[in-house]
């Protein structure tokens, strides 16, 4: 057995300590890994959450907006209003506002849906009219 010299002894303990130092690029392959699991678990989470508050957002409007509907109606004798910008020109409602998906609401006076009364429409996610997304005004 040769004796190991005195520069030769620092190189080897040196080279054992960085072997054990650090990560290897295979655990760090597997920590991003679940890392990008746990995040994806986490998205789909929020985007139905996400869904679900546009949802009631435009319910909550529609619901508004039928109100204030009916409150101009009662103040006028019964009179319909033509259209949103009604019940913005006459400070019922303070703006004119589009839906969660950036679509107007429609407003009918007298309706089609509510033969007896009005409607208030949001078109939902697919912006079309009819379909089972659309958000309606609870009856007034």
């Amino acid at each position: 057995m040769q004796p190991i010299a005195k520069g030769r002894r620092w190189a080897v303990a040196a080279a054992g300590r960085r072997a054990t130092a650090g990560m290897t690029m295979l655990e760090i392959m597997i920590v991003l890994a679940i890392i990008g699991l746990v995040m994806s678990a986490v998205g789909v989470g929020v985007f139905q959450s996400f869904k679900k508050a546009q949802k009631k957002i435009a319910q909550a409007a529609v619901n508004e907006i039928a109100a204030k509907t009916v409150q101009f109606m009662t103040d006028n004798s019964s009179e319909c209003p033509k259209s949103l910008d009604d019940l913005v020109a006459q400070k019922y409602i303070p703006k004119k506002n589009k839906d969660p998906w950036n679509h107007d609401y429609i407003l009918r006076c007298p309706g089609t849906i509510n033969t007896d009364g009005i409607d208030v429409v949001s078109l939902g996610p697919d912006g079309q009219e009819g379909t089972a997304d659309d958000i309606k005004a609870v009856e007034q």
